[in-house]
């Protein structure tokens, strides 16, 4: 078996390169690829990131500041912007490379809970997983959020074993940026308490401070941003002000009952309310608007809710086959399915027994998952989200493989014994 430094180097080089074929293959690294791969949000990511590079502020219209969008990708590639304007080929470079690394520190998360040779499995699993190379090609913020979600549970497990606290304040600061890449990261304090507290468990006092810190130190990321859009709205927003649309586009007749968005999302254009949405005087009333509506529709319609909880679970899970873009879809149903069968299959393994499901490590992978979850239960369903963690699944995978190898291993041992 090669060095662990030999296998972290061959998995990066390994990622790196067919991350780099696969965008050589689907774009033109001069251009920015547009609307059609990812929609409006990779367009609007864009403009922030251009607008502010050319010290037009953040704004998806010049001279027009706005909060719509969570900051953590438009920073990055405003920084990119910096170094050369328009630069394209620059950003695909840093695609491909924080997809590469995100392998690599899947692979250091998983060594703090398998043995060497599934850990290594869990990196080379991410390596090729198709969805989340595809992320390398188009400019999301989920390739970002990968990246900080795996590194900040690697730098948490590495907390919980050797409890240095520097370990955990940094692994909060990568909360918090994951919170300004998406911002379903304000709930990775709540879901990871639980593993903190387990570590802690009698000690109430450390079980408190720890806990109050990893808290503290994902916010002081998050608090910059939240003070300088009280400065644009005069009103408090944590993060964004698309959390409106995104609620009330989940939460309606069409995602209720129409089979091709049922448990997705649809543009609160087509929804009732739309007068009323509009007449908003600013970007923050308009959000609170959209806020109000779709808790309206939540409270009228309380014994639908299980079905269209099922809904959106079902679409956090399944491929993604609601996009428009056919390349992605059968990339989805070749890439997604065999992994999706070991991915959920890891999880079932992994929560039995109870013991081994609850001891820290455990915990804080779980409770990534459980944050999601909670996430799509709340807005709605998408194999996109659901890929956002693959640094989780990957894990689950690659557990998943190592029981079914001892069960086959173990009859194979029985019949030859028979």
């Amino acid at each position: 078996m090669t060095s662990r430094r030999t296998y972290v180097v061959l998995l990066f080089v390994f990622a790196f390169v067919l991350r780099l074929g696969v965008v050589a293959a689907l774009r033109d690294i001069h251009k920015f690829h547009g609307r059609s791969p990812a929609g409006a949000d990779a367009v609007e990511f864009n403009a922030i990131g251009l607008n502010l590079a050319s010290g037009n502020g953040y704004g998806i219209e010049r001279g027009a500041p706005t909060s719509f969008r969570a900051p953590g990708l438009p920073f990055l590639l405003a920084a990119l912007y910096r170094v050369s304007y328009e630069n394209y080929e620059l950003v695909y470079l840093a695609l491909v490379i924080i997809g590469a690394l995100t392998c690599v520190f899947t692979y250091c998360a998983a060594l703090e809970l398998l043995t060497e040779g599934w850990a290594r499995a869990a990196g080379l699993l991410a390596a090729v997983y198709l969805p989340h190379v595809y992320f390398s090609s188009i400019f999301m913020s989920e390739v970002l959020f990968a990246l900080c979600v795996a590194l900040g549970l690697w730098l948490l497990l590495l907390y919980l074993r050797t409890s240095a606290v520097w370990l955990l304040v940094a692994a909060g600061l990568c909360m918090g940026y994951a919170a300004l890449s998406r911002p379903i990261g304000v709930l990775l304090p709540v879901f990871l308490a639980p593993a903190l507290i387990r570590q802690a468990w009698p000690d109430l006092g450390r079980l408190i401070g720890n806990t109050a810190l990893f808290a503290l130190a994902t916010f002081a990321v998050i608090l910059p941003w939240s003070l300088r859009n009280y400065e644009v709205h005069h009103r408090f927003v944590l993060i964004a002000t698309n959390g409106g649309s995104t609620f009330y586009g989940a939460n309606n007749d069409i995602t209720l009952h129409d089979p091709q968005y049922k448990g997705y999302w649809t543009a609160t254009n087509y929804l009732p309310g739309r007068k009323e949405i509009e007449a908003t005087p600013d970007e923050y009333s308009h959000d609170q608007m959209e806020w109000k509506l779709g808790k309206e529709w939540v409270f009228s319609h309380l014994a639908d809710m299980p079905l269209l909880t099922v809904y959106k679970i079902g679409r956090f899970w399944l491929p993604d086959w609601s996009s428009a873009n056919r390349k992605f879809v059968l990339m989805q149903m070749a890439g997604y399915v065999p992994f999706g069968v070991v991915i959920v299959w890891g999880v079932i393994v992994s929560l039995h027994p109870l013991k081994t499901a609850g001891t820290p490590p455990w915990l804080a992978v779980h409770g990534i998952l459980a944050a999601n979850l909670a996430s799509s239960v709340v807005f709605y369903g998408s194999a996109r989200f659901r890929d956002s963690i693959t640094p989780v699944l990957m894990i689950y995978a690659a557990f998943g493989l190592e029981w079914m190898v001892k069960q086959w291993t173990r009859r194979s041992v029985s019949a030859a014994a028979n």
